[in-house]
């Protein structure tokens, strides 16, 4: 899916083996996404492991325009 950020955002970052890396700030643009089985959105990125937005983050940025989906 498509995701639109117009706002910047904090998103957190876990390395592949599922621990976390610390947080990571998303600018306004478009990127691409995919919705992971526990219900949070994974950022992907050109470079670097992907970043992820917790679903009650992703629904509050959602509910007050800071996020857009297209999917």
């Amino acid at each position: 899916m498509v995701v639109y950020i117009t706002r910047n955002i904090i998103a957190r970052m876990r390395r592949n083996d599922g621990t976390d890396n610390g947080c990571y700030p998303l600018h306004p643009g478009k990127y691409e996404a995919n919705k992971t089985n526990d219900g949070a959105l994974e950022i992907l990125q050109s470079t670097g492991e992907p970043v992820y937005l917790l679903p009650f983050i992703w629904w509050e940025k959602m509910e007050i325009g800071d996020i857009l989906i297209a999917a």
